[in-house]
């Protein structure tokens, strides 16, 4: 299973769509392990544009972060954390420190600049 963690952008094709902590946790542990997963930083950021009335919804529940799921994955047995981590976060300088929280748990994670596709659908909340 390959576990796509984000409060707003479109879900690749092929993975499976978390986009609170509390399913992407349920997730990994229902799943573990798993084999890959993808993480967002921030949760409900506000910006401007064009926005369905899901997602403004969405967008005022908080300020949230994923990092939660960072560190239920530390906390995992080794032999039951995801095989690779990715951010994909747009905030850079949070992706690197939840990388770097990571890595003093003896994790490899990676960096991959978040894309902007986000979803505008109405059926998603």
């Amino acid at each position: 299973m390959k576990l796509y963690v984000d409060d707003l952008r479109v879900c690749p094709e092929g993975w499976t769509l978390a986009r609170t902590n509390t399913e992407a946790i349920r997730a990994l542990y229902w799943n573990s392990p798993v084999d890959e997963i993808s993480i967002d930083h921030d949760i409900c950021v506000p910006f401007s544009g064009e926005l369905s009335a899901p997602v403004r919804k969405r967008l005022q529940i908080g300020q949230e972060t994923f990092q939660p799921v960072v560190y239920y994955i530390m906390a995992l047995p080794p032999e039951l954390r995801p095989k690779k981590i990715t951010m994909h976060t747009a905030n850079v300088s949070a992706g690197k420190m939840l990388i770097d929280l990571m890595a003093g748990a003896g994790i490899k994670a990676t960096y991959q600049e978040g894309s902007y596709n986000i979803d505008l659908g109405d059926s998603e909340l």
